[in-house]
């Protein structure tokens, strides 16, 4: 298994980020305990409908190690994307006008998945950005040319928002962008990868460090601290996984609101040490209870590399 190396990390991404020093670059071979690893995670998801992808970038900030189970598969997103739509808006907004207390609409998109508000959010954003494209199109584009997501939303038609009735013909459903569960395909509305998502979260975990322009670095740093205040009186599935605390944004949608079965949904990164580990993970039409076990079992492996990686 060959992972991007950091070099390639920040050649991706050139015109935002630079080095501040040399480096060594990332691992560049699966280690026996990372295989073991791989190769347990993999039996255990065997047959469901989810996929995972699980990466470690250590206080070096080189990528340790990355684990992709159905990885590049389609799946509902949720809410997992709103992460990056606070980066977009700090990004886009001067510092001297952002607003991010309890009150404010990207306080409340982020930690309370406010719906209604998170159209608000990508309207607000998207005027904010010049050209005829519209807010939904804006928001894809900030994806892919700046953090090298290949997905995006095709709208966004919560009731009473402003964007209803806004779309992105390029990601919507087809039988190029279907959704497969249990074999059956399903024309879902917002569906991205895992690997979308463990890559969003690795711009955000090297980014903040990286970062060439303050400016950047400061809507990184501040998304993360966004990121990291947990909803009260609810935890999310990685929360309930690992009670210690993480960094991310989970997407839960019931049964009923979507024809492929009950979503469950979380990505973002538990902090152990100097090892940042970004879990990813998503699932459609398996129950609740199981994607939490399946998340504990995630959290295992974790505990146990940081056990014998030194060994």
């Amino acid at each position: 298994m060959m992972s991007v190396n950091r070099r390639e990390f920040l050649k991706l991404l050139g015109f935002a980020f630079a080095p501040t020093r040399p480096f060594s670059g990332d691992w560049e071979r699966e280690t026996p305990l990372v295989t073991s690893i791989r190769e347990y995670l993999e039996s255990v998801f065997s047959g469901l409908n989810m996929a995972l992808d699980f990466r470690c970038i250590n206080g070096q900030h080189d990528e340790e190690f990355r684990i992709q189970i159905n990885a590049t598969n389609l799946y509902p997103v949720a809410s997992c994307f709103k992460a990056f739509l606070a980066l977009d808006y700090f990004l886009r907004t001067p510092q001297n006008e952002w607003h991010y207390d309890e009150n404010s609409i990207v306080y409340r998109t982020i930690v309370y998945s406010d719906n209604t508000l998170t159209g608000v959010l990508l309207d607000e954003v998207g005027q904010r950005i010049p050209g005829r494209q519209n807010a939904v199109e804006k928001f894809n584009d900030f994806l892919y040319t700046t953090i090298g997501i290949t997905n995006g939303l095709h709208t966004w038609n919560w009731p009473n928002n402003p964007i209803v009735g806004i779309s992105d013909a390029r990601y919507a459903p087809s039988e190029a962008r279907q959704v497969f569960i249990d074999g059956q395909p399903y024309m879902v509305d917002n569906a991205f990868t895992a690997a979308d998502l463990g890559r969003g979260y690795d711009f955000l975990v090297r980014g903040q460090y990286f970062a060439s322009s303050p400016a950047l670095r400061d809507a990184i740093t501040t998304t993360i601290s966004l990121l990291s205040i947990p909803a009260q009186e609810y935890q999310s599935p990685i929360e309930r996984a690992y009670p210690a605390g993480y960094m991310g944004k989970d997407g839960i949608l019931p049964g009923r609101d979507i024809a492929t079965g009950r979503v469950v949904n979380d990505a973002g990164v538990i902090t152990i040490g100097d090892d940042a580990y970004i879990l990813a993970f998503l699932s459609a039409g398996e129950s609740e209870s199981t994607a939490i076990i399946m998340l504990r079992e995630v959290v295992q492996q974790i505990e146990r590399y940081e056990t014998e990686k030194e060994l």
